[in-house]
């Protein structure tokens, strides 16, 4: 009786380990699932890039599944008596030493990552100035670093953890700001006049490119007058701005230029420069009487 009560003490801690262990999976793979649940409804949360989302939410995925099933077998091996269960813990916290001593700026630039494309701070296409360093267009923006191109077409890799200051010339307007400096000789009140006609004419050509709120447009073109004097420049210094949607900004800025050239051509209006004055200095034989300056020519000639 004794031996049949030791047998069956056996078989239960025989079979005690994989009961445990499939407690263990079954419990694994329930997490994954639910994180896998989580990530989905964030990003129908979020309405962002669905193939953007698609990409963080496998990353996700993936780092979370590895973590629960590394962290699985572990408890799998201890069960079975290959590992202590205290290694299960210590190999949990060389882990996490290693990621926070080696993988300090991965982690950073991660971080960073998800802020950049959960707070849409920029996006593809975008026209953006990066810690007032790198200024292009943006090609690619990862978990762990940002791609632009720039004007000289060179492609540069930024990692998102040293991403200070973003400054986004495509985000939702952009206000444009024309200097025209004419010359203090000019009349200025044909000169106000011309600028407000050319004013009313950029809002009516290019009304498709106006920033609108609804039907109603937010700020057209509009002359500021005279901001200042600019002597350095040579003339009085006017101001036209106009609010417009962020892709057509520097179409109409240069549009307006030439159109601002052209309308002074026509009506003989100058543009300001900087200009240099040269004054001689007088000699002292243009303070003599006139008959004495007439001797000392004389006088020259006779030497010579």
């Amino acid at each position: 009786m004794d031996l049949r009560i030791i047998e069956k003490f056996n078989f239960v801690d025989n079979i005690k380990p994989f009961a445990t262990s499939l407690i263990i999976l079954i419990i694994s793979f329930f997490l994954i699932r639910l994180v896998m649940f989580l990530t989905g409804k964030v990003i129908e949360i979020t309405k962002f890039n669905e193939q953007r989302e698609q990409t963080i939410k496998s990353v996700i995925d993936s780092l979370f599944s590895y973590f629960i099933l590394t962290f699985a077998v572990l408890n799998i091996l201890s069960e079975f008596g290959l590992i202590r269960k205290t290694t299960v813990l210590t190999g949990a916290g060389i882990i996490t030493l290693v990621a926070g001593l080696g993988a300090q700026n991965l982690i950073k630039d991660i971080i960073n990552g998800f802020f950049i494309l959960f707070e849409r701070q920029m996006k593809v296409g975008d026209f953006v100035s990066i810690n007032e360093q790198y200024l292009g267009t943006v090609e690619e923006i990862g978990l762990r670093a940002t791609a632009i191109r720039e004007w000289s077409m060179k492609k540069v890799y930024i990692p998102n953890g040293e991403i200070k200051t973003l400054k986004n010339y495509f985000k939702e307007r952009a206000r444009v700001i024309l200097e025209v400096v004419v010359p203090f000789e000019e009349d200025q009140e044909l000169v106000e006049k011309t600028l407000k006609e050319v004013c009313s004419y950029i809002n009516e050509t290019y009304a498709d490119k106006l920033y609108h709120i609804g039907n109603i447009s937010y700020a057209e073109f509009s002359l500021y007058g005279i901001m200042s004097l600019d002597g350095k420049a040579g003339g009085a210094k006017y101001i036209i701005t106009g609010v417009v949607n962020p892709h057509a900004q520097w179409l109409l800025r240069n549009r307006a230029y030439e159109h601002i050239l052209r309308v002074f051509r026509e009506k003989n209006i100058r543009i300001a420069y900087p200009t240099v004055e040269i004054r001689q200095k007088p000699s002292v034989d243009e303070f003599l009487p006139h008959d004495l300056q007439e001797e000392i020519k004389m006088d020259d000639l006779r030497k010579e």
